[in-house]
């Protein structure tokens, strides 16, 4: 702009002096030579209009000198031109100030356009919370990325946050959403080379690393974000620790679409989230099978006919001192025509988070509490619930109403839970637990010296029976420490007055140990494996049954 206004100025001048020139000096011709530079001086002008400055100086200089000139000239008819001239460069002035106007309306208005577009864009393209880019701006790169350089490996991590969940419920979401503000931050400090960092949703977030020359060197770079955690955060005054479960996937050329590689890095995340070993899952195509029989097995739940062929079997529980049965354990086992054996280790789990638990826990009590009225009234029902039966307002009078449509001794019915199954909503649990005791219902703490919780648990709950974990049991023939461990989990349960029943007993030399400490019920393959409902009610009318001789695997069965 400011070399327009250097030039216009002087090409101005001396445009005014020619036309000046050529009026005094070239008699009738020069009248129309200086009307037709004054002409020209108002197109400059007009092409100027963008830049109103220089068009101003334009006609100023170059259209006030000549009008001049022709009013001073002495001819009437010179002199009217350079009247009209004087009259028509006002105007033409304010044609070029509002051509000015408009146009820096118009400039202002696509600016303002393209600022807002800008902003939507990030928006779109971006996490509002933690200004990290969101999953529509991750799946974009990584199409892109996966378009261009196909010599070099892409790796997708995902980083899901564990702990995240009970903080965020505990202490509510705006202390939730400065950890992830702080944790979007710890990244974003970090040097990962060439790489994208998003995210996805929730306590959930993604990495693409463009240019990974080799797997170990994409694991190393995934390490460091993982390493972000290893420093306390502080919000609002309070500390907290977390770890990040982490998933990775590489780009192979099987990989069909970004989502499938988006998907197998998730895979990934949650064996690692699983294995609890902090370490980072790479994904195998192993996974993707468990992954679909883990769909497979819901889709089965849900369907009332294949539900329906869960079976329950019933292990002995055994008084060592008269060798006579003295419960039942039912143990559900579930035999599908497709998937084969399914174990409760699979499909309870799932039926938590699918929220199938309940209608499958009432249709198995009720097939349990069936066999257990045939039997002698000495003998009780062991039953299992599970975290999120517990946690279901309805379920405990459910029970009880089913015990008492049945006329069945509530005292015969025991129900066994985990340290786990408390673990989800503890008072929720405790207030189950309570109504299910009142109605006379007995409750055992099942998988105790699992955890690190239960003592706790024992001070807190009436417990009618401890059930001490097989991993107690396992070595005490073999180790001395284990021994003494064993035997001061037996002296804290004599001192709470606890009964305790000692579950996988596999040999002979462990039967012998636990009847030598005084153990009050046992149970295991050593003794009896678990029976069919038609031979669980033959055990119950024999003679008392000893323990076998010889190879375990030679048990009642």
């Amino acid at each position: 702009m400011t070399q327009t206004l250097i030039v216009a100025a002087p090409l101005s001048i001396g445009l005014a002096i020619w036309s000046h020139y050529i009026l005094h000096n070239a008699n009738e011709a020069g009248a129309y030579v200086a009307l037709f530079a004054v002409l020209c001086t108002i197109s400059c002008a007009a092409c100027l209009s963008s830049l109103p400055l220089a068009a101003y100086i334009v006609i100023v200089i170059g259209t006030i000198p000549v009008s001049i000139s022709l009013l001073t000239s002495g001819d009437t008819m010179l002199a009217s031109m350079g009247a009209n001239i004087l009259l028509i460069a006002p105007l033409i002035v304010g044609l070029i100030h509002r051509q000015h106007q408009q146009l820096r309306r118009l400039v202002e208005s696509r600016s303002f356009i393209a600022a807002e577009q800008l902003r939507v864009s990030e928006l779109a393209y971006s996490d509002s919370l933690t200004g990290l880019a969101n999953r529509r701006a991750f799946l974009d790169e990584l199409e892109i990325a996966s378009s261009a350089r196909p010599g070099l490996i892409r790796a997708v991590g995902i980083l899901d946050l564990d702990g995240f969940k009970l903080i965020n419920d505990s202490y509510g979401h705006q202390t939730g959403d400065a950890l992830l503000v702080e944790t979007a931050k710890r990244f974003q400090q970090l040097d990962i080379g060439d790489a994208m960092i998003a995210r996805l949703g929730g306590d959930e977030f993604a990495v693409l690393l463009r240019n990974a020359d080799r797997l170990e060197d994409a694991r190393q770079r995934m390490a460091l974000l993982g390493g972000v955690f290893d420093r306390p955060f502080v919000v609002h005054g309070k500390t907290f620790r977390l770890r990040a479960s982490t998933g990775m996937a590489i780009d192979v050329a099987d990989t069909a679409t970004t989502m499938a590689l988006i998907n197998r890095a998730d895979l990934a995340m949650y064996e690692a989230k699983r294995a609890h070993s902090g370490a980072i899952a790479l994904f195998e195509p192993l996974m993707e099978a468990r992954n679909r029989r883990r769909v497979m097995i819901e889709q089965a739940l849900a369907i009332p006919d294949e539900s329906k062929l869960i079976e329950l079997f019933y292990q002995p529980i055994f008084d060592p001192g008269t060798h006579e049965i003295v419960a039942f354990e039912a143990l559900a086992r579930w035999t599908h025509p497709t998937l084969g054996v399914i174990s409760p280790a699979e499909f309870i789990p799932l039926a938590e988070q699918s929220g199938m638990s309940q209608p499958i826990t009432i249709q198995l009590l009720a097939i349990a509490l069936e066999a257990a009225a045939h039997w002698p009234p000495s003998i009780a029902l062991s039953f299992n619930l599970s975290g999120a039966d517990l946690n279901s307002p309805l379920l405990p009078n459910c029970i009880l109403e089913m015990v008492r449509e049945r006329a069945f001794d509530p005292g015969r019915l025991w129900i066994e839970v985990t340290e786990t199954a408390l673990l989800s909503d503890f008072a929720t649990a405790r207030s189950a637990l309570s109504l299910l005791q009142a109605g006379n219902i007995r409750i055992q703490l099942d998988d105790f010296g699992a955890g690190y919780a239960s003592i706790g648990y024992l001070r807190e709950l009436q417990f009618d029976g401890i059930k001490l974990d097989g991993s107690l049991i396992a070595l005490a023939t073999e180790s001395r420490s284990a021994l003494e461990l064993l035997e001061g989990v037996l002296q804290l349960c004599r001192a709470i007055g606890t009964p305790v029943t000692a579950e996988m007993v596999e040999s002979a030399a462990q039967h012998d140990l636990l009847c030598s400490l005084g153990v009050e019920k046992l149970q295991g393959f050593y003794l009896s494996r678990p029976l069919t409902a038609a031979q669980a009610l033959q055990a119950c009318l024999a003679t008392p049954m000893r323990p076998p001789s010889g190879d375990p695997s030679r048990a009642a069965a």
